[in-house]
């Protein structure tokens, strides 16, 4: 019995854990549209039909994507785990470029005041204009690409507009 204790008590701290926001109801205070996908996020997670990710005491991210575990670490610049990597630039004003790898496959997103770009490995989509309004930026002629709330700003929150991103192409 003594040894069950000390593990769990071991256990409990060598992993980190979910930030204890994340114990709170989900409000999303972001939203990313594609059509008829959509994914939402807060400050400490991201919920879509394929991924369910939630920031964790250290800093790190997990939770499932594709059916699969996922467990990455996030810098300013990186989101790092095993098969995932995306990397942020931000350049030319509100130019956004993201770009990476999910299990060897390449994607790239581009987003701006003129136009917001996907490249996936069986998807490649450009969406010319940019419309903004109170709580919501649009790309596309009719409005295609929603991003509502804080994904909408010209700096949208690291790491969730990755992880939405990611999540809308596939």
């Amino acid at each position: 019995m003594r040894f069950l204790v000390v593990g769990a008590l071991l256990a409990s701290t060598c992993f980190p854990t979910v930030v204890p926001e994340a114990n709170n109801e989900f409000k999303p205070t972001g939203e990313v549209l594609l059509y008829n996908r959509s994914v939402s996020f807060d400050a400490v997670r991201v919920r879509s039909p394929d991924l369910n990710m939630t920031k964790r005491t250290d800093g790190s991210w997990g939770g499932i994507f594709e059916n699969q575990a996922l467990d990455v670490s996030v810098t300013d610049q990186k989101i790092v785990g095993a098969n995932f990597l995306l990397t942020r630039e931000m350049s030319e004003g509100t130019r956004t470029v993201i770009t990476g790898q999910f299990q060897g496959r390449i994607y790239r997103f581009e987003f701006d005041d003129k136009e917001m770009m996907f490249r996936a490995p069986s998807k490649s989509m450009t969406y010319p204009g940019r419309n903004v309004a109170k709580d919501q930026t649009t790309y596309g002629p009719r409005g295609d690409v929603q991003l509502r709330g804080e994904a909408g700003g010209d700096n949208p929150p690291w790491p969730q507009i990755a992880f939405s991103l990611m999540a809308l192409m596939h």
